[in-house]
């Protein structure tokens, strides 16, 4: 089944699990478990001779390219949403997706009826208002 527009989301999928990945292989590497990270999502068997060195940003580019390669055979093979499961990922699919939410009607009417305070009240008075407030007000000498 084709879906309309799939191929630009899933440039957008794969960029977003780049960066994902990145900031998770980051925390990985600082607390030491990096290798045992790469193998539980399933990206360690290409990454071994990189492991070893032990330059992040070299693992970290490595691993972005495997992905994104993982992310395409995936795709083609039609299992997409059970790679990114495995990965951690599967909020990918849906960030896209995001619904706009319609405010109830009492936070609209509370939205709506703001109270003026400070400098905006004079300029939110009438004539007659403002006439009448400083009526009351009395000289005192």
């Amino acid at each position: 089944m084709k879906h309309a527009g799939f191929e630009e989301r899933l440039d957008s999928i794969m960029v977003r699990g780049a960066i994902r990945l990145q900031e998770r292989m980051r925390l990985a590497y600082f607390r030491g478990n990096l290798a045992s990270y790469l193998e539980r999502i399933g990206l360690a068997e290409g990454l071994e001779p990189l492991l070893q060195r032990g330059s992040l940003l070299d693992v970290q580019d490595e691993a972005v390219v495997l992905l994104a390669s993982k992310i395409r055979q995936a795709r083609k093979s039609g299992c997409l949403k059970e790679f990114l499961k495995q990965v951690n990922m599967l909020e990918l699919l849906y960030k896209d997706q995001q619904r706009h939410v319609k405010p109830t009607g009492q936070e609209q009417a509370r939205h709506k009826h703001v109270q003026v305070e400070g400098e905006n009240r004079d300029s939110a008075e009438s004539a007659k208002e403002r006439a009448l407030r400083l009526g009351r007000l009395t000289l005192i000498k």
